[in-house]
């Protein structure tokens, strides 16, 4: 009986996987990937400004180019007329190791460019939050593009490290 459970609990699943995995009337599939969100705690001591400076200077030493802000808080105060706490997301790039993780894999596109925020929450206290890829996701990549992805997600938590403690 238990194993008749965990078959139909299989298929089941199976059924409702396959359905979800592709919408016949628009075309889009979808791709399930793991991912992990990291976050630190900006001190106190540090500016939101010094912060910024920081995880942008560390991004040049590690040969990652900024290209690009967006300045969420600034909208949402232009949209709704009143003030925002401040919250940035900030992009960063290496092409030659984009360009290698694309071509193993052009779903790794998904991950670019690499986006760091820096935000103030409710009671004041300011984060450093990205995205990161899942080590498993990476370890199938082929040697080249994996130690690219592998050096871009370790200079990106050193970034993160950086912008929160205010080191230039």
């Amino acid at each position: 009986m238990n194993k008749l459970r965990i078959t139909l609990s299989l298929l089941i699943a199976l059924a409702l996987q396959t359905a979800v995995a592709a919408e016949p009337k628009s075309g889009i599939s979808y791709h399930d990937v793991k991912l992990q969100i990291a976050r630190i705690q900006v001190e106190d001591s540090v500016s939101f400004d010094d912060a910024v400076e920081s995880l942008k200077l560390r991004a040049n030493q590690h040969n990652l180019k900024f290209v690009g802000v967006n300045a969420l808080y600034k909208e949402i105060e232009a949209l709704t007329g009143q003030p925002s706490k401040r919250m940035e997301i900030f992009n960063f790039c290496d092409g030659l190791a984009a360009n290698r993780m694309l071509a193993a894999d052009p779903m790794m596109i998904a991950f670019m460019p690499c986006r760091i925020a820096i935000l103030e929450d409710a009671q004041g206290k300011r984060w450093v939050i990205s995205m990161m890829m899942d080590l498993g996701l990476v370890k199938k990549l082929p040697a080249d593009a994996r130690i690219s992805a592998e050096r871009v997600m370790t200079a990106m938590k050193d970034m993160m490290v950086a912008a929160s403690k205010g080191d230039l």
